[in-house]
């Protein structure tokens, strides 16, 4: 019985060993298969952004593809956006609203390795890819035309894209051989010299209305010695003083003068242009169309300011208030 037992056991240990040795090997250094990587810039001296109010405006760039091994050959690229929108929400949230990702064009030829191969598009071009495209902001409206959309003024047939837009481009090869590659690790996106996934880019304000206005206004006052509503005009100049920043030579269009010369507000005063001493003047901002400003006026009350400007005629018109109660609308016309 002892001697069974034993015989058994040699058995099964070299059926173990047979098994053992038909397996394969492993190989500590496998063989991994070849896989091109990209870089992605932006043209020399161009913009890196889109201009508010501006849909022709144009992103140019070049894209090279890299084979660190030369075992594989790119022979087509495409180029893609994807493009997210930031909105505050009913209970007044900020919020993302992501609208996708889709290919905004193809090069027909994708060059030698490390050979940039030129690229450019407008915010036409990617107005044309999502046009028709919907999203539920969760406001009990439903679904709707993001470019249609009543809530965001600011997004409109001359304005395709605002600031709250956020883009990325990446991009996709196509090799010889018939595989794609469209996605890489973070080491290679992120720590590779001389190589990038993607490309980011937005909507920036270019604000340029200073210059010379023939201002129209019509306001009502709270002092007894100008009742009813009365209505002025004046040459208001706006002059820069910063990026989207200007100073107004006067801000109620010459209605301060009509309404309060007998207490001061005369030409001496208004021929002054120190804003610390001619409180009618003060800074604007341009905000991608949107003006505001606030000061103190010459009364010593807080005055503040909001209005708009026209992209298509550069018409600039706005409303102010002052702490009294007095207020006003303008519209500056540039002459």
């Amino acid at each position: 019985m002892k001697i069974l037992k034993f015989y058994n056991y040699v058995l099964l240990l070299g059926l173990g060993l047979l098994a053992v040795g038909c397996e394969k090997p492993v190989d500590p250094y496998p063989e991994f298969q070849t896989v091109p990587h990209g870089f992605g810039k932006y043209k020399a001296g161009t913009p890196t952004s889109m201009f508010f109010g501006q849909n022709s405006s144009k992103l140019e760039g070049d894209l090279q593809w890299i084979s660190t091994d030369g075992k594989v050959t790119v022979t087509e690229i495409d180029l893609y956006v994807s493009w997210s929108e930031s909105y505050l929400d009913q209970d007044g949230l900020p919020k993302t609203a992501v609208h996708g990702k889709k290919k905004i064009t193809t090069l027909a030829s994708a060059g030698a390795a490390r050979t940039p191969q030129a690229w450019s598009f407008s915010a036409a071009d990617v107005y044309n890819l999502y046009k028709g495209i919907t999203f539920d902001y969760k406001d009990g409206a439903g679904a709707r035309n993001v470019f249609d959309n009543p809530k965001d003024t600011r997004r409109s047939a001359s304005s395709y894209f605002t600031p709250n837009d956020k883009f990325v481009i990446s991009w996709g090869f196509k090799a010889q051989d018939g595989r794609y590659f469209d996605t890489w690790s973070g080491g290679i996106c992120n720590n590779s010299v001389g190589a990038n996934c993607t490309l980011n880019f937005g909507v920036v304000c270019n604000s340029a209305i200073e210059g010379t206005y023939k201002g129209v206004t019509s306001g009502t006052s709270t002092d007894g010695c100008c009742p009813g509503t009365v209505e002025a005009e004046a040459t208001v100049t706006l002059t820069k003083v910063g990026t989207g920043k200007y100073e107004i030579s006067d801000f109620s269009s010459g209605l301060y003068k009509k309404w309060y010369e007998i207490y001061g507000i005369d030409d001496t005063y208004m021929a002054n242009i120190d804003k610390t001493k001619n409180k009618l003047r003060g800074d604007i901002t341009d905000a991608c169309n949107k003006i505001s400003g606030a000061w103190t006026e010459p009364f010593g009350e807080t005055m503040t300011i909001a209005g708009d400007v026209d992209p298509a005629t550069g018409k600039i018109t706005y409303n102010w208030v002052n702490g009294y109660g007095d207020k006003a609308s303008v519209t500056l016309t540039k002459q």
